[in-house]
């Protein structure tokens, strides 16, 4: 993902509800696959060139909103399918979990005979049919600072990871951004300046933060330095220290299981503790709060 494989898998798959992450970034290759995805769908491409001061945050809003856009034509589309043979829609169907009560509305309108009652199935499940979350990943140490054409250093939120993510939360995505490969202070305190991130007045968050991390301990103090910011982590992924360039902290080798059960044991508490945290921080600025 870091090197970019996953930057228009949405477009493959979004359409199906399965989820999927994008890295961005790298704008250059972020511009070269607008370019691309606008001239493949008749979408008007405008360069956004790098003489432009903020040309990395454009850049990634640009593409992203072009994602949002084109999966939500896929998925327009889509609903309008036959059930036949091959089709998408059969296709977003039969990929649905066993067990699932949508799959089994599925299944009993197959076995129907053609009719009112079959079409009135049909439109039913066409209703169902939602898209997987177009996610977007930052490695946070990925974060130098830029400079001007006279050598004079940017100020920091045109650094490369502040650029990035800035890209990300101004789209008109409602998804997740993943922040991995360690702890990068700035960053941190950045995400509280953007209101999508932050509590509605009905306590639900517009986009939302996760965390890669390689222990309890990580997820722990990361999960507090966001909290004391007004900024709820909605999950943690768990990876080995080693995987994308060393976490806020190593795990000096400790194998996997272990850290999961020790996941397991303290995950109620922690969450208890960072929820109450977190709201209390929105309290004192006056903001909304989480809803539990």
């Amino acid at each position: 993902m870091g090197l970019g494989y996953t930057i228009d898998t949405p477009l493959k798959v979004a359409r199906y509800g399965i989820s999927s992450v994008v890295s961005i970034i790298e704008d250059e290759l972020v511009e070269r696959m607008r370019e691309f995805h606008c001239h493949q769908n008749d979408e008007p491409f405008t360069p956004i060139p790098v003489s432009e001061p903020d040309h990395r945050a454009l850049r990634i809003t640009a593409y992203l909103d072009l994602l949002d856009s084109l999966v939500k034509r896929q998925a327009k589309a889509l609903r309008k399918e036959a059930f036949t043979p091959g089709s998408d829609i059969v296709k977003y169907f039969e990929m649905l979990p066993n067990g699932s009560l949508i799959k089994a509305m599925y299944e009993d309108m197959l076995a129907m005979e053609p009719g009112a009652r079959k079409q009135h199935f049909q439109d039913e499940l066409r209703c169902t049919i939602t898209t997987g979350a177009i996610d977007v990943n930052i490695m946070s140490k990925i974060d130098k600072t830029n400079y001007a054409k006279d050598g004079t250093p940017l100020p920091p939120e045109y650094a490369d990871a502040m650029a990035a993510f800035r890209g990300f939360a101004k789209s008109t995505l409602s998804s997740s951004i993943v922040l991995s490969a360690g702890y990068n202070p700035r960053v941190y305190a950045y995400i509280a300046q953007f209101n999508d991130f932050l509590p509605d007045a009905r306590g639900d968050l517009r986009k939302k933060v996760i965390l890669k991390v390689s222990d309890v301990r990580s997820a722990l103090i990361q999960g507090k330095i966001l909290a004391k910011k007004g900024v709820w982590v909605s999950e943690y992924r768990i990876e080995s220290g080693l995987n994308c360039g060393g976490h806020a902290f190593a795990t000096d080798g400790i194998l996997l299981g272990p850290i999961l059960q020790e996941f397991h044991d303290k995950r109620e508490a922690m969450a208890a503790e960072l929820f109450d945290l977190c709201n209390k921080s929105l309290e004192q600025e006056g903001k909304h709060v989480l809803v539990g």
